[in-house]
């Protein structure tokens, strides 16, 4: 009775996460959708920015697929990040009086709210540890080769020292 009910929960948990992971793809192809349409009347500048939401499309679902062990820790890293709830920024409190402060609703208190939420989230992102893959490691042999033909230094001079794993930082 009691192993039925953990089974139902634990098959419910894993349905939740997988629609957690699908939503968030889902909104990613909306915004692609939003800026489709508003591209023909960007200017040139933003034009370029707004026809690249295919291509992030793809990417992210390309990574989904490819590591989805880490596209679930990136996703659950945000989800820390955006909980509700005062997290300091600072060690030592500021004076209230020496804050600067924005207007809700005006364009610039929003703004800065999505800067303040995505700065929490680069920096709770950059924290992951990623283990690499043989892959991901002659990948990195590769670009330090290269790198160290651009420089005109000897290949053998470049050390062999890949970590295992590596933290994310962005």
């Amino acid at each position: 009775m009691l192993s039925t009910r953990i089974a139902r929960l634990s098959s419910r948990n894993s349905a939740l996460r997988r629609a957690g992971l699908c939503t968030f793809q889902a909104k990613v192809k909306e915004m692609e959708t939003a800026a489709a349409k508003l591209a023909p009347s960007l200017p040139a500048g933003l034009k370029e920015v707004a026809e690249q939401g295919s291509e992030i499309s793809a990417e992210l679902s390309k990574f989904a697929t490819e590591r989805p062990e880490l596209y679930k820790a990136v996703l659950g890293a945000i989800a820390e990040a955006d909980k509700a709830g005062i997290t300091p920024t600072v060690a030592v409190a500021k004076d209230p009086k020496a804050c600067k402060y924005t207007e809700e609703g005006t364009m610039v208190h929003d703004l800065m709210s999505r800067v303040a939420a995505a700065d929490r989230r680069m920096k709770i992102v950059g924290e992951l540890e990623v283990t690499l893959t043989a892959a991901d490691k002659d990948a990195i042999k590769a670009a330090q080769m290269a790198k160290a033909a651009d420089l005109g230094i000897d290949a053998s001079m470049v050390s062999g020292g890949i970590p295992d794993k590596m933290k994310v930082a962005m």
